[in-house]
């Protein structure tokens, strides 16, 4: 028998349009400016991206201690400026991790106002979802003040 598997979901309204929003996500010079954890030491690392359905992405942010954390996976949908699908492990798993997925809509409300919902999903772990919860969280703010 499966084990129920468990999502979370996080938004933010950000004024700016669905394009520029996309671009920030899927354009490795722009994941530099808002990549990383919100706390003092942590630095954007590297993007690499090959957006197409069966793609492959490595986003990665160095620690403080200078270890690099990077999430990798595979695009499975692909939707200009819309949104995005694609699975989510870590490089280096955690034991007991597992391959996940994330879909980024990006819906816009207004003229130049876009509300970008990231839904996570997939977590056989319930203890693994408050952290990337908290994290989602962060990576929006940290998203909007790169585009403001």
């Amino acid at each position: 028998m499966g084990v129920a598997l468990r999502s979370i979901r996080v938004s933010r309204t950000i004024r700016v349009d669905v394009e520029t929003l996309f671009q920030a996500w899927t354009d490795p010079k722009k994941l530099m400016h808002w990549w990383r954890q919100d706390a003092e030491g942590w630095a954007f690392a590297e993007a690499t991206i090959d957006l197409r359905v069966g793609g492959h992405y490595r986003l990665a942010m160095t620690a403080p201690d200078g270890k690099v954390h990077a999430a990798v996976g595979v695009y499975r949908e692909v939707e200009r400026p819309v949104r995005l699908v694609f699975t989510w492990d870590w490089e280096k798993p955690m034991e007991g991790a597992e391959d996940t997925l994330v879909t980024v809509d990006f819906r816009q409300t207004d003229t130049n106002v876009t509300e970008v919902v990231v839904t996570h999903e997939r977590f056989a772990d319930p203890a693994r979802m408050g952290r990337h919860e908290q994290g989602w969280t962060e990576l929006l703010r940290l998203l909007e003040g790169a585009v403001s």
